[in-house]
């Protein structure tokens, strides 16, 4: 394989390895949205306690609310489930972010060792060379 086809392949690895880490970030930032409405429906689920726990007329209102602490447990639980597939997504692409950058680091490696073979062949042509031109 020639250095420039392993320069091409080094950058497309090189945008592989961006994307990755563009669509980390992405699930990174979709996980802490679903955290955040997780602790507002935790936050909507203590102040309905309170309230009706503080006022002298809770035992009016406790049908309602128990049906309100149930749509919010069930919120709560599904919220749970999101962020948990969320995470392993955002695990996921942490892996796949460092599969593309190793992927990229091998072939940078080809690269500098194809480099290191054209730089060895000159010298040895140069060499070569100079002999031819020495001999009589």
């Amino acid at each position: 394989m020639s250095a420039a086809d392993l320069a091409k392949r080094l950058k497309r690895a090189e945008r592989l390895t961006a994307v990755q880490e563009q669509m980390r970030r992405a699930a990174e930032l979709q996980l802490a949205q679903t955290r955040r409405e997780a602790d507002g429906v935790e936050a909507d689920r203590a102040a309905l306690l309170a309230a009706v726990g503080s006022s002298a007329h809770g035992h009016l209102f406790l049908e309602s609310a128990n049906r309100r602490l149930r749509g919010l447990a069930s919120r709560a639980t599904e919220l749970e489930a999101i962020a948990a597939r969320q995470s392993d997504a955002v695990r996921e692409q942490g892996l796949a972010r460092k599969r593309a950058e190793l992927n990229a680091e091998r072939i940078e490696g080809l690269l500098d060792r194809e480099r290191e073979r054209a730089e060895a062949m000159e010298r040895l042509d140069a060499l070569t060379q100079r002999r031819d031109a020495s001999l009589p």
